[in-house]
């Protein structure tokens, strides 16, 4: 079945079943980010050089503590940021 064909069947449910398919549409994406974010917290390590596509462009930091799903980065002159760990790639 293609997206098109789900997405056309959708016009059929009613509200509860549409209801029911957002949950476990959500709960997919959230299994999906929490295993690509234990995937990131293995590669990366405090100290490491990072960069990430934001609100301001391409940013550069630096690793100062990673959490479950987010990491705090240090991008200058005392400024930290808590970033989403599927946005960074590490900097060699």
């Amino acid at each position: 079945m293609t997206l098109d064909q789900i997405l056309d069947s959708t016009s059929n449910l009613t509200e509860g079943e549409l209801r029911e398919l957002n949950g476990f549409i959500v709960a997919r994406l959230k299994e999906r980010r929490s295993f690509e974010a234990a995937l990131k917290r293995r590669t990366l390590s405090e100290g490491d050089k990072v960069s990430w596509h934001g609100r301001n462009g391409l940013t550069k930091g630096t690793i100062i503590r990673i959490k479950r799903k987010k990491a705090i980065c240090q991008v200058g002159m005392g400024q930290n940021w808590d970033v989403p760990l599927n946005m960074l790639s590490k900097i060699d």
